[in-house]
């Protein structure tokens, strides 16, 4: 595969959309037996992490969840000693200290279980209360608590969710009992918290359901500030299209400003069944969904992304959970490496007019520029078999540094080459079948020369 990779720096046509957030904060148990992933996590620069799911990857904590935080659902909802909030508090300052916003899930982690602890539908005014609390300790100071800037506060996670035998894992009622407590919850909550923005409920895919849902909180005037849901698949084209049909399924009634977030994503050309009973294939399949291929993918999604009325996606995850970034030894994979440098890219906020001058299926770019004139050109390569590229520069003087990275079966984000001086069109090449390129260009004004290639 030969493909040309056409960049106008300094023609702007737009921003850059920072849709690469991501799910769960690195684990607060564990670090000093080699589990800190703190600075490598940071290097991600993640715009919010979500926070679904955190005690699955802390073993023995009270992490998030509702039940968790408050044990007894009987007990004076007045009361702080009632509160389990410690734990908590702790898992929010590593997203604050690591530079990304929170993304706050009230409900339950998913269970799995032969036994379910926390399904069944909690009675709607007394959870408001709960939740209230819990609300004003992270945003109020109530209970010794902080006054932190958390935007999105999420009701409940995939209530239509099952597993391969019918059986319920995030909600142990029927769709029409959920749809009413959403209703009265985020009425209830919106009223409370004017400033901050509610939304949900996480559906496991945009579909029928989806719809019947957003025309249940129509016709209940209920308050949406953004809408929720997932998707895992093999095909990008699958993630790509889905924001418009949410778009359309949201103006229709009368939900034209409210927000379109993809807030568990992954890649996925698996089957579900066996992923969840055969633990051989168990066993073969975690490594395709963090290898090359899902770096080529993800880049694919989040640039892809950039042209579709997505306002934020969440990957799901960006720890090292079978999902993850991470390897079960806390080391970065190759989609790690993936998310990355599109992190690297986003950072930039102008988005620049750039062309694949031979269209090439499965080659995606984008170019984003910094004030100061500085450039980040990112490529994806997603099953094309092993690829040559050119980078056609506009006006190549105005840089005097640029660099190639290039993730690949053999390199991890590294350097391929750094010149100072640009003569004709920049070519580089991987024999991999999957890869992504990241072009770093620096302005002459902002950097001295370095006036020779390695």
């Amino acid at each position: 595969m030969k493909e040309t990779i056409r960049i106008n720096p300094g023609e702007i046509i737009g921003s850059i959309k920072k849709v690469n957030g991501g799910n769960l904060a690195p684990a607060i148990v564990n670090e000093k037996a080699g589990g800190n992933i703190r600075k490598e996590f940071g290097e991600l620069h993640l715009p919010v992490t979500r926070l679904h799911d955190a005690p699955l990857e802390n073993a023995g904590t009270r992490l998030v969840d509702v039940p968790l935080i408050f044990a007894n659902f009987h007990a004076d909802v007045e009361d702080p000693r009632n509160y389990y909030f410690k734990q908590t508090d702790d898992y929010l300052r590593n997203c604050m200290e690591l530079g990304t916003a929170i993304y706050y899930r009230l409900g339950t982690s998913i269970e799995h279980g032969v036994h379910k602890y926390f399904l069944d539908p909690p009675e709607p005014r007394r959870w408001i209360e709960i939740v209230s609390h819990i609300i004003r300790h992270y945003t109020e100071g109530w209970a010794d608590g902080f006054r932190f800037d958390i935007p999105f506060w999420e009701i409940w996670n995939e209530p239509e969710c099952t597993d391969c035998d019918g059986l319920p894992l995030m909600w142990n009622g029927s769709p029409e009992e959920f749809n009413a407590f959403f209703a009265e919850t985020a009425t209830a909550l919106k009223q409370r918290f004017p400033h901050l923005k509610f939304g949900g409920p996480a559906h496991c895919w945009f579909g029928d359901h989806s719809r019947e849902f957003l025309r249940f909180c129509a016709k209940h005037n209920v308050p949406l500030d953004f809408y929720s849901y997932h998707s895992y698949a093999g095909d990008p084209s699958q993630l790509l299209s889905s924001p418009a049909e949410v778009r359309k399924a949201l103006d229709e009634n009368g939900y034209r400003n409210t927000e379109i977030h993809l807030n568990e994503w992954h890649y996925f050309p698996l089957d579900w069944k066996k992923l969840r009973e055969d633990k051989s294939y168990r066993a073969t399949a975690y490594p395709i969904m963090k290898g090359l291929e899902s770096a080529a993918f993800l880049n694919a999604v989040l640039i892809g992304w950039q042209d579709t009325p997505l306002d934020l996606g969440c990957y799901y995850t960006a720890t090292a959970t079978n999902w993850g970034l991470f390897d079960p030894f806390s080391r970065p994979t190759k989609s790690y490496y993936g998310m990355k440098a599109f992190g690297e890219t986003a950072r930039f906020p102008k988005r620049v007019k750039t062309e694949t001058v031979h269209r090439t299926p499965g080659v995606s770019a984008l170019a984003a520029e910094q004030e100061n004139g500085d450039l980040r050109v990112l490529v994806s390569c997603f099953k094309t078999g092993a690829a040559e590229l050119e980078f056609e520069l506009a006006s190549p003087e105005r840089f005097s540094r640029l660099e190639l990275l290039l993730l690949d079966d053999t390199r991890d984000l590294e350097p391929v080459f750094r010149t100072g001086t640009i003569h004709g069109p920049l070519a580089a090449t991987t024999p991999s079948d999957s890869g992504v390129f990241l072009l770093q260009c620096t302005r002459a004004s902002s950097h001295a020369p370095s006036g020779r290639k390695h």
